[in-house]
């Protein structure tokens, strides 16, 4: 249940902010760009809801690791 957890908070996190953001790799360094035209439709609502409810399933299923 832990890795099942820590699996949906990062799969939250990386669909709430895949669409704003762009990891662009330069010669050796990485580097989180804010996408510029980015709008927010529907689809990026219906990302955000999905990605918050992933999150929130995640920390209850590492608390319940920890508490049971």
């Amino acid at each position: 249940m832990l890795v099942k957890g820590i699996i949906f908070i990062i799969l939250g996190i990386y669909v709430t902010i895949s669409d704003k953001y762009k990891l662009k790799t330069n010669e050796t360094e990485k580097e989180i760009i804010k996408n510029e035209d980015f709008e927010k439709d529907r689809l990026y609502k219906y990302k955000v809801i999905v990605g918050i409810f992933a999150i929130v399933i995640g920390v209850f299923s590492v608390l319940n690791y920890i508490l049971y």
